[in-house]
């Protein structure tokens, strides 16, 4: 008795071998398929961070820990509603003040305190902060000669308002002993007919930037979302401001190189050469800035 073994016919092996590609194929396409997908989501997750992580140093109020600048190493991170402390930085006080500031005092909108002759402007540079400094000025404008400022910036339109203001009533200004003026607040700075940093002050410059809100009430940066025509012609008016004031225009190359997220914090010999503050009135840096 013989038995018979299954003996498939050439064609059936034929047929598997020409299937084998085609499942092969398939397979890989699945898997490159769901590898894409893996990245596209890493890439999500990734953007969410960072816009988390960036709404929440916009949102980050006072003291900021920074290393103190030095020349060739003035870069520093720039948050909206914070200021930088250190080992050679102590809490500003200004006239009108009985004491050292609330460090929350300049997360706040820029509040005005009239103390003789001088005008403390501590705080941020809202939309209508130049209504309330003009309202202030127009009451008190005999009587008041230097403003002093404390201030992380803010509304550029604005701060160029209140610089053309100060300078039409011929009003000094001067950031205080440790004190900080950044981003649109050099702006504001630069009115003064004579213009003084006192000793440890940050003032520092970058890009212009605009704040995007969102649902929880915070905001991202992100570069002017206006037409190029709009960006220029705001350009222009703070270049055209700092030449007015007699600053070098200079000045803006700096700002310009620095992202929005970063401030370039001006040494004493800068503040002089481009004319930030008037001859001989630069305060001298600590020794730890210094070296």
């Amino acid at each position: 008795m013989t038995v018979s073994r299954f003996d498939p016919s050439p064609s059936f092996w034929e047929q598997v071998r020409q299937a084998l590609p085609e499942v092969l194929d398939l397979r890989t396409v699945f898997y490159l398929l769901l590898g894409l997908a893996a990245a596209m989501v890493a890439l999500d997750y990734r953007e969410l961070a960072q816009v988390a992580a960036s709404r929440a140093g916009l949102a980050r109020t006072g003291p900021l820990p920074l290393d103190p600048p030095t020349a060739g190493d003035q870069v520093r991170p720039y948050l909206p509603k914070s200021f930088p402390v250190g080992p050679d930085r102590g809490e500003p006080t200004l006239p009108g003040y009985s004491g050292p500031l609330d460090p929350s005092a300049i997360a706040e909108p820029m509040k005005f305190v009239l103390a003789g002759e001088d005008l403390s402007a501590v705080g941020r540079i809202e939309v209508g902060t130049a209504e309330n400094f003009r309202s202030i000025v127009e009451e008190y404008g005999q009587r008041i000669k230097t403003l002093h400022i404390h201030s992380p910036g803010g509304s550029v339109t604005d701060a160029i308002e209140m610089a053309r203001l100060v300078r039409e009533k011929g009003l000094a200004t001067a950031v205080p002993d440790d004190g900080y003026c950044a981003s649109a607040c050099p702006l504001l700075f630069s009115g003064g007919v004579t213009r003084t940093a006192g000793a440890h002050a940050w003032i520092g410059v970058h890009q212009v930037y605009s704040v995007v809100p969102s649902e929880e009430g915070a905001g991202t940066p992100m570069d002017l979302d206006r037409s190029i025509s709009q960006v220029q012609d705001l350009i222009a008016e703070c270049q055209q401001l700092l030449v007015d004031m007699g600053i070098e225009p200079a000045l803006w190359i700096k700002a310009m190189r620095t992202p929005p997220e970063a401030l370039y914090v001006l040494t004493p010999e800068e503040l002089s050469a481009f004319s930030v503050t008037t001859a001989d009135t630069a305060a001298p840096l600590s020794a730890a800035v210094r070296r």
